[in-house]
């Protein structure tokens, strides 16, 4: 797993993802706030000619760097050409809705899996200047500053935020509610900031109901290197669960017991 990779690779994984997401970001950027047409995918999910510029900036990048690994973005899927033990994620705008109506709140993700770990992953939000970066063992940085999560014990004196309501599964909804009758504070802080505030310290639990791998590989490495916990909402420790959890570890198991 990821212990048979060296400091000096993974620092170099790191370097390439962040180098990546600044570039991509700086891509999607020149179109916030711009008025940029909107086309509506088949699961009705919308996406601009920013989200496809600025996965084609990252691929460019990643596969100069890194030419037999494969890569798998939101916007043009499997680079099926390749198989291999490393597989870079890909999310160039998470919060598209967000995006085209002027709301800074969206992300820059990339992340590398290797052999089924995350090892690496770098959240970038480009329009508030904010990114967060890790790889394996090494911390979840800010600015050159390791980052932690809060030691707030219980949801009773916490925040709770959550992806859209409307987006929730219907079997879910009354159990997120139950959750935030638990908590001292609530907000629907969405997608990848939502989780980002959980490494920051600034919140304590985020639950985003439907995530794909690409959605959260980068926030799994950043909350788990922050000291915190990331699962599906069965408790598993994957991004293939359809679903996420993060938390300062303190709160994960009650929000489980609660969403279960």
């Amino acid at each position: 797993m990821a212990s048979s990779l060296t400091r000096s690779q993974l620092n170099r994984f790191l370097s390439v993802a962040r180098q990546a997401a600044l570039k991509g970001g700086a891509r999607a950027l020149r179109y916030f706030r711009r008025n940029v047409p909107v086309i509506k995918k088949i699961d009705r999910s919308p996406v601009t000619r920013a989200d496809r510029e600025a996965e084609q900036v990252i691929r460019g990048i990643l596969k100069k760097a890194f030419p037999t690994h494969q890569l798998c973005g939101e916007e043009y899927g499997w680079d099926k050409n390749e198989t291999n033990d490393f597989k870079w994620w890909i999310d160039p705008v998470d919060g598209t809705r967000q995006f085209v109506r002027g709301i800074p709140m969206w992300s820059t993700l990339v992340a590398l899996e290797y052999r089924g770990e995350v090892v690496a992953g770098v959240i970038h939000l480009p329009a508030i200047d904010l990114t967060l970066y890790a790889s394996k063992g090494q911390g979840c940085f800010v600015k050159g500053k390791k980052v932690r999560v809060s030691k707030i014990p219980n949801l009773k004196g916490g925040t709770l935020t959550y992806g859209g309501l409307r987006l929730t599964p219907k079997s879910y909804r009354k159990r997120l509610t139950d959750l935030i009758a638990l908590s001292y504070d609530d907000r629907g802080f969405g997608d990848a900031f939502g989780h980002a505030l959980v490494a920051m310290g600034q919140v304590e639990a985020m639950l985003d109901p439907i995530v794909k791998p690409y959605d959260v590989a980068a926030v799994k490495i950043c909350v788990e290197e922050a000291g915190g916990k990331f699962t599906d909402l069965k408790g598993k420790k994957t991004i293939y669960g359809g679903n996420a959890l993060s938390s300062n570890w303190l709160t994960h198991g009650q929000v489980l017991k609660v969403i279960k």
